[in-house]
């Protein structure tokens, strides 16, 4: 570098030094735009591009499990028998698993966090939990040994009798029983994901994290227990499930995987209804409303055994009841696959803006879902009606009994769409429960504007405004769920990222980049388990952009937008003949630029600037195309963008 080019670098960073020093702008171009990514490396297990790299693995669980539900005690009394595959590198010489049930046990970490507090302090006394009777390691020839095992709060080590090698299984039963909880709710945020809704017929129990889970090891933080405290939900490895679910025959039964034996827990006119209902298209009632309160309508024998299976799945959950009215209708996807939209609901939910418009909701989610991004994986799609506000699982879903209308819509869609996050795409959601709720969101918003011309709004897309997506007082969407106050979690992980999603999609990178790029993601990590920084990097290599900038700003902090026009400059006779604009970030997000001038003779420009004008500084000083007297500037007229401070978008000529 010469005397003169180094003395004149000086002169212009001293220029900009003094040009800021009254400048009150939090902005600094290389916080955003810096040479170093805060994206991980690729290595072998995950690449730089986002995408599972070559040596990428997961572990696998399979479950087989016999079950049978007290309804007199209420007590669920199951045998498991889990087979657990060990993809990973290195031997490993004990297991976790996830223990959810034992969030009602006295001082357990989500009543003492108060994370998991009943509304009803007589029913925050309930006090339950697994009761593990025996844990068996099965040994093929070798006769079955106890394993010795620990459980601290809801997470149990299981401890081998010797290392499970890379590459190899191991199978072990387990002897467990829990007192069903009814009525766990908080009061700012329903955490509880299974109860027990009583209605005039008979109770309906909603059953999930019924049965002890293997937690995931993974290559990102090892062996992933953090507590069930309520917010976070599951993370999960994927296996097969057979289930078989034992109770009194005046039930009826539904599940997550399909039905394999109709024939006996079924009567006939209910065997044939359900064959009819597969194949057609219209609903067709397997259970009538009259036939509810009919003992004709249930096979006459005391108990009933319900055979379930269900392939590649993370998780299975079922539902039993006496009030049934059970429904079901064919629908067909892209590929021609057909698949069981199966509604259960208590007569008193039959209502014509409720319950009796869920097969048409189960059919447009599956059918839209299925078009637009992946195709829906299982055979059926279960909706019931419980006490839960929204609830998913795996081919099965708990809404509102008493949801009607806008509100309805919204739920059925909202949960079904859970089936693409995280049922389809596994992420962790006990750490990052954005990647399943706000992708969810963003991608129901779409759904609702086009179901039925625009019938419903669905969610709002944003019920405070845009500026209050980014208050102070907001934790980052990359906060761990149990942080994030629960007045808060509805805006962070569901509004604010749908928001960003729909922001970048239409206006940033555009749909035609933006579209494929979803897709690819979701193919890319179906049945696998993304961190966030896969997300990140599957979306800016498939749409070749660095959004570094986006995704530090937006979802690693909390930084808030603010353009400013600084000065507007009209030419002066002799001079000049176009106008000088000046605009300035304030805040320390970057956002593109756009910007209408309206000139004196009435004439307009829209100019759209891309974010990286932004790379050299705070400040960005342009003309317009036409010469002329400019008497109106405008910052983002359509008010796209998240600017918190929109007085200073407007300049006139006075």
């Amino acid at each position: 570098m010469n005397r003169l080019f180094l003395s004149f670098c000086l002169f212009l960073a001293f220029q900009s030094v003094s040009a800021q020093s009254g400048n009150h702008s939090k902005y600094v171009a290389s916080d955003l735009f810096s040479a170093s990514s805060f994206l991980p490396p690729g290595n072998p297990y995950r690449s730089a591009t986002g995408e599972p790299g070559p040596a990428y693995w997961q572990n696998r669980a399979d479950y087989k499990i016999d079950v049978s539900l007290d309804d007199k005690a209420e007590i669920i009394t199951g045998v498991e028998t889990i087979t657990y595959s060990n993809n990973s590198p290195n031997a490993l010489s004990f297991l976790w698993l996830q223990m959810d049930q034992n969030v009602y046990k006295a001082h357990s970490k989500g009543l003492d966090a108060k994370l998991f507090l009943s509304s009803n302090e007589k029913e925050s006394e309930f006090q339950s939990g697994f009761v593990i009777e025996s844990i068996l390691l099965k040994g093929g020839k070798v006769p079955d040994k106890q394993a010795v095992f620990v459980i601290n709060d809801t997470r149990m080590k299981v401890n081998l009798s010797e290392p499970l090698a890379s590459g190899q299984k191991i199978s072990f039963q387990i002897k467990y029983r829990y007192k069903f909880p009814r009525n766990f709710r908080n009061a700012d945020f329903n955490v509880n994901r299974t109860d027990i809704l009583p209605t005039k017929n008979g109770d309906i129990y909603s059953v999930a994290q019924w049965y002890p889970r293997l937690c995931v090891l993974d290559d990102v933080s090892g062996w992933n227990t953090l507590p069930y405290l309520g917010n976070g939900e599951f993370y999960l490895e994927y296996g097969n499930f057979d289930v078989n679910i034992t109770l009194p025959s005046a039930y009826i039964v539904e599940a997550s995987g399909d039905l394999l034996n109709p024939e006996e827990v079924l009567t006939a006119t209910q065997w044939e209804r359900w064959k009819r209902a597969k194949l057609s298209a219209e609903k067709v009632f397997i259970r009538t409303v009259e036939e509810v309160t009919d003992p004709s309508s249930r096979p006459s024998k005391p108990l009933c055994t319900w055979k379930f299976k269900l392939n590649t799945a993370r998780d299975f959950a079922w539902t039993a009841s006496k009030s049934f009215v059970w429904e079901g209708l064919g629908i067909t996807l892209p590929s021609g696959k057909k698949v069981l939209g199966s509604s259960l609901y208590p007569a008193e939910s039959k209502r014509p803006g409720s319950w009796e418009r869920s097969g048409e909701y189960i059919k447009f989610t599956l059918q839209y879902f299925s078009q637009k991004w992946y195709e829906y994986p299982y055979n059926k799609a279960v909706n019931v009606a419980s006490n839960l506000d929204g609830m998913e699982y795996p081919g099965l879903v708990f809404c509102s009994a008493k949801d009607q209308g806008n509100m309805y819509w919204a739920v059925v869609n909202h949960e079904l769409g859970h089936t693409w996050f995280p049922m389809i795409v596994g992420s962790n959601e006990r750490k990052h429960a954005w990647m399943d709720e706000g992708l969810n969101a963003f991608m129901d918003n779409m759904a609702t504007k086009d179901f039925n011309g625009g019938e419903f709004i669905g969610y709002p897309e944003i019920d405070i405004p845009v500026s209050g997506l980014f208050a102070d007082s907001l934790l980052p969407i990359m906060t761990r769920p149990d942080v994030i106050p629960g007045n808060e979690v509805y805006t962070v992980q569901y509004q604010k990222v749908a928001y960003l999603l729909t922001l970048l999609r239409e206006h940033i990178v555009g749909k035609e980049q933006f579209d494929p790029a979803f897709r690819k993601y979701i193919s890319d990590w179906a049945y696998k388990h993304p961190t966030p920084w896969d997300f990140f990097s599957s979306i800016n290599n498939t749409t070749g952009e660095d959004l570094g900038w986006f995704w530090k700003s937006m979802f690693m902090e909390n930084y808030r937008l603010d353009q400013k026009i600084a000065k507007v400059v009209n030419p002066e006779t002799g001079k000049s003949d176009k106008t000088q604009i000046t605009v300035e970030n304030m805040e320390k997000a970057a956002m593109p630029l756009f910007v209408e001038i309206t000139f004196q003779n009435g004439g307009k420009e829209l100019h759209k600037f891309p974010v990286e004008i932004w790379q050299q500084g705070s400040s960005y000083t342009f003309v317009p195309d036409i010469a002329g007297i400019v008497s109106k500037v405008v910052i983002d007229p359509a008010g796209i963008f998240p600017d918190v401070k929109v007085v200073n978008n407007i300049w006139e000529n006075k």
